[in-house]
């Protein structure tokens, strides 16, 4: 276990990878953010909008690419 977190902990420090796991959690969020809160972006009704489920549904894309990468063999 400690070396998968060391190995994730290196996905992270890498310049290039990080921009690589962040333009995958920012595309992939994105998409499960409109389908997740439709109703809320396309009235525009931010008053209705989760903001905490729209911030978790960016960290979970980026957590899984970068265990993926770093758990690839």
């Amino acid at each position: 276990m400690k070396n998968k977190i060391l190995l994730c902990a290196a996905q992270v420090k890498s310049r290039l990878n990080f921009l690589q796991h962040l333009k995958i959690a920012l595309v992939v969020g994105t998409i499960l953010n409109f389908i997740n809160q439709y109703g809320s972006i396309i009235q525009l009704s931010f008053s209705d909008f989760n903001y905490l489920r729209a911030a978790l549904t960016y960290v979970v894309p980026f957590g899984v690419s970068v265990y993926s990468a770093a758990t690839i063999k």
